[in-house]
C-alpha cells in the first residue's frame, strides 16, 4: 500500500482534496473579521487597476458594501504579464488613470522609490481603528515585511499570498500497476520526487501517447508527466526553483552574480530537459493553461501556485477531484542534504496611486478587499488569491464549503510548510528589469535557440548592464537592505 515518506512534509500536510466538493457560489460576509465601513463618500468613483481574470472578481463580490460607501469601483483590467509596463507608463506619464493600483511586490522599489504610491502610514493610523486599520500584525512576515513597505514606510497592503508548491496526482501514484511497473523500470519506490533528478524519471514514465494504458484505462489523448510555465513572463521562477536549490545567489554583497555558475547551468538544463516530458505546446503555457492541463487530467505533477488546489477541488471546472496531493517543491542535494526552495513571485498587494484625487475613498476600497473581506476572498474558488493573513489560517471553516472541514485543516497547514522553503523574489529598484532580462534568456534556452550556458552567460551580462545603468553603488545598498529584510523574516540565511 503506497505510504508517502515523512520527508514529503506537504503530503502528510496536504490531504487530498475532496471528492464532495461542490462548485462555490460567490462569497457572502463570514462575520469573523470585526470591522466597520467608511463614511459615505457621496457617489465619488475608485479606478481600480489589475491583472485580469479572476483576481478582481472580489470588487464585483462586495459592491453593494462599496456602494454603502458611496464609491462607485471601475474597473481596468491589463494583461498578466504586462502589470508592470502599463503602470510604469501611468506614472511617469502622471496621467491620474487610476486610484487603486494592483502590482506585484517586485516593483514595490521602484513604485514606492520613485515617488509614485502614496504613504500609507497615516492612514493606518487614523481612528476609529474599525474602519481604518487593516491589522498588519494580522498578516504574515514575509508579506507584511517584504511585500508592503519600503524605506520605512507603509505603500501597499497584500491581497495575495503567493508561493509555489508541487501538485501531483495521488491516484497515478498509489496505483499499484503503476508502482510495480515504475519499480521494475527504475529499481526504486514510485514517490512524488524529492529531487529534480527524480523529477525527470517520474516525468518520464508518466508520459504516454494516446492508446497507452494508465492505471488500467486506455487513454484517449496523450498524457504527460509534466509541464511548465513556458510562456515570457513568469517562466524565470519556474527555473529559479530549480537555481536556488542548487545553491545558486542572485547577487553577492557587491552585486556580483552567479546566475551563469556551473550550477545555475545545471539548474537551466534540467528545467530544459523536462520539455520533452510535456505537452508539445508547453512554451505558450502561463497560468492559465499550466493549470488547466493539470485540472483537466492532462499531467501526472506539475509545480504551481497555491490556489490551484482550490480550482481542482471545484467540480464544475475539475477533472481530478479527490486524486490531488501537494508536496513540496524538489530540490537538489547541496552538501549531502536535499535543499528545497519555492519561489515567491507575483503576490498581489494594493497601492494607492500618488496622484489620485481620491485618497481616502481609494484607501478604503484597498483596506475592504485587503482586510475587511480577506478571509472570504482567499478561500473561494472564484479567485486564484491566496492565503496570507494569521485569520486565514486558522479559519478553516471557511474552506470547508470547497474542500471538507479536515482537508480545509491539512491546507492551511501545508501552505504554512511551503512558505518554510519559500524563496523571496527581487523587490529593489530595477526588479521588473532583471526579471525580464532573465526570462528572455530562459525562453531562449527552453525554445533550443542558444544553449543553458549561453543563455544564462547573457542573462549574466544584462543584470551587469543593468546594475551599472541604475547605479552600481545605490543598486548596492538597495541590495543590502533587501538581504536584511528577507534575514530578518527567516527567508534566507
Amino acid at each position: 500500500m503506497f505510504r508517502p515518506r515523512i520527508l514529503f512534509l506537504l503530503v502528510a500536510a496536504f490531504a487530498v482534496l475532496a471528492s464532495s466538493a461542490l462548485a462555490q457560489e460567490p462569497p457572502s460576509h463570514l462575520g469573523v473579521v470585526d470591522y466597520q465601513l467608511c463614511d459615505n463618500f457621496g457617489g465619488v468613483t475608485v479606478t481600480v487597476v489589475g491583472d485580469a481574470g479572476h483576481n478582481l472578481a472580489p470588487y464585483e463580490f462586495w459592491k453593494d458594501d462599496f456602494a454603502a460607501m458611496g464609491i462607485n469601483v471601475e474597473i481596468v483590467e491589463v494583461p498578466f504579464a504586462d502589470v508592470y509596463q502599463v503602470l510604469k507608463t501611468e506614472f511617469v506619464a502622471g496621467s491620474g488613470a487610476f486610484d487603486v493600483v494592483t502590482f506585484y511586490p517586485s516593483y514595490i522599489g521602484d513604485f514606492a522609490g520613485n515617488g509614485y504610491l502614496l504613504p500609507l502610514d497615516d492612514f493606518i493610523a487614523r481612528d476609529p481603528a474599525a474602519v481604518w486599520d487593516p491589522n498588519m500584525e494580522d498578516v504574515l512576515a514575509p508579506f507584511r515585511e517584504l511585500y508592503n513597505r519600503w524605506a520605512n514606510q507603509t505603500y501597499a497592503l497584500t491581497i495575495d499570498g503567493d508561493v509555489l508548491v508541487m501538485m501531483y496526482r495521488q491516484d497515478l501514484f498509489e496505483n499499484e500497476e503503476e508502482r510495480a511497473a515504475f519499480q521494475a523500470r527504475y529499481g526504486r519506490e514510485l514517490r512524488p520526487p524529492e529531487t529534480w533528478d527524480e523529477w525527470l524519471e517520474v516525468a518520464e514514465f508518466f508520459t504516454r501517447p494516446a492508446g497507452a494504458t494508465l492505471a488500467g484505462e486506455t487513454l484517449t489523448r496523450p498524457f504527460y508527466g509534466t509541464a511548465e510555465f513556458g510562456r515570457r513572463g513568469f517562466s524565470y521562477a519556474w527555473y529559479l526553483n530549480r537555481a536556488a536549490s542548487n545553491g545558486v545567489i542572485l547577487f553577492d554583497e557587491l552585486m556580483e552574480t552567479d546566475i551563469n555558475s556551473p550550477a545555475a547551468v545545471a539548474a537551466l538544463q534540467n528545467m530544459i530537459d523536462t520539455l520533452q516530458f510535456a505537452p508539445p505546446d508547453v512554451l505558450n503555457f502561463g497560468y492559465d493553461e499550466l493549470r488547466d492541463a493539470f485540472i483537466g487530467g492532462q499531467l501526472a505533477m506539475v509545480v504551481q501556485w497555491t490556489d490551484v488546489p482550490k480550482k481542482a477541488a471545484d467540480p464544475s471546472i475539475s477533472q481530478i477531484v479527490g486524486k490531488v496531493g501537494v508536496g513540496r517543491v524538489p530540490g537538489f542535494v547541496v552538501d549531502g542534504e536535499v535543499a528545497h526552495r519555492s519561489m515567491m513571485p507575483v503576490g498581489r498587494v494594493v497601492g494607492i496611486a500618488a496622484d489620485t484625487d481620491v485618497p481616502e475613498a481609494a484607501y478604503c476600497v484597498a483596506k475592504h478587499i485587503a482586510y475587511n473581506t480577506s478571509l472570504e476572498n482567499v478561500s473561494t474558488s472564484l479567485t486564484g488569491l491566496d492565503p496570507y493573513r494569521a485569520t486565514h489560517l486558522t479559519n478553516p471553516e471557511a474552506f470547508a464549503p470547497l474542500m471538507g472541514l479536515e482537508n480545509a485543516r491539512a491546507y492551511l497547514e501545508g501552505l504554512q510548510a511551503a512558505l518554510a522553503d519559500g524563496y523571496p523574489d527581487l523587490f529593489i529598484p530595477g526588479a521588473a528589469q532583471y526579471q525580464d532580462a532573465l526570462d528572455l534568456q530562459i525562453n531562449r534556452a527552453l525554445a533550443g535557440e542558444v544553449s543553458a550556458q549561453e543563455a544564462l552567460d547573457a542573462a549574466a551580462a544584462a543584470w551587469n548592464e543593468i546594475t551599472d545603468r541604475l547605479g552600481r553603488e545605490t543598486q548596492i545598498s538597495f541590495w543590502r537592505q533587501a538581504l536584511e529584510s528577507y534575514r530578518a523574516v527567516g527567508l534566507i540565511r
